[in-house]
């Protein structure tokens, strides 16, 4: 996953500043990665969350610099404070991964939680995963964890596909549903989640063929409406 910021912050940047940012988006999109760390300091020290939350970034891959998980953290950092989603996430899985820190999913949880109900896709996905197990001091609620696999879901996200179906075959958020099950899971495997394959097996087992193929069809309204017209 890229998490490149190609908007400019919703700051006051003068003429020379947001030129640097402009410039070094581009040199991103070239993998000109050592010229865009050069372009990005100026905006980034001005605030802009955008230009910080990218400059983290190429410090936590190593893109045209030495990769240190400090500076990303600290960038990552300045930009969430900045009210940044992407960064919020990226701080998150710092966190989360313990990379260049310990694990700690007490800070990685409200972060993600913050950049879900911003509307982050990645973080909603995160979130449902957090509710699901019970981690970062969260209550264990697999109706919360489907709730927010399902928003993600609705976005395209493959792997809260995956997760939604399972939960809805399995009963956690309250009780199961195979028919729904089957619509998430063969939406995942069409969007590559391979274990979805198992899912779909599992659903259809105690299915008409009439039941199956309404369900198949179901799943390609889905498809066809962009995620609008789905099961919840």
């Amino acid at each position: 996953m890229k998490y490149w910021s190609l908007a400019l912050a919703m700051v006051c940047l003068c003429g020379s500043a947001r030129a640097d940012f402009q410039a070094a988006m581009r040199a991103i999109e070239r993998g000109h990665y050592a010229t865009a760390e050069r372009a990005l300091r100026k905006p980034a020290a001005q605030g802009d969350a955008r230009a910080q939350n990218n400059l983290g970034f190429l410090y936590e891959h190593g893109l045209g610099v030495a990769q240190n998980y400090v500076e990303a953290r600290n960038w990552y950092s300045k930009a969430a404070v900045g009210g940044s989603p992407e960064a919020k996430f990226n701080l998150a899985t710092l966190y989360h991964y313990g990379r260049g820190i310990s694990q700690n999913a007490e800070l990685a949880a409200p972060l993600f939680a913050s950049a879900a109900q911003a509307g982050y896709v990645d973080a909603e996905y995160m979130l449902g995963e957090y509710y699901r197990s019970g981690m970062g001091g969260l209550k264990k609620d697999g109706a919360v964890a489907l709730a927010w696999f399902l928003r993600a879901s609705r976005k395209g996200h493959s792997g809260a596909q995956l997760m939604a179906s399972s939960i809805y075959l399995s009963g956690e958020g309250w009780r199961s549903e195979p028919r729904k099950a089957l619509i998430w899971g063969e939406l995942a495997r069409g969007n590559g989640e391979t274990q979805a394959n198992a899912i779909v097996s599992r659903a259809g087992k105690g299915m008409s063929p009439e039941q199956l193929q309404e369900a198949m069809h179901e799943a390609a309204v889905c498809l066809q409406t962009e995620y609008r017209d789905c099961p919840e």
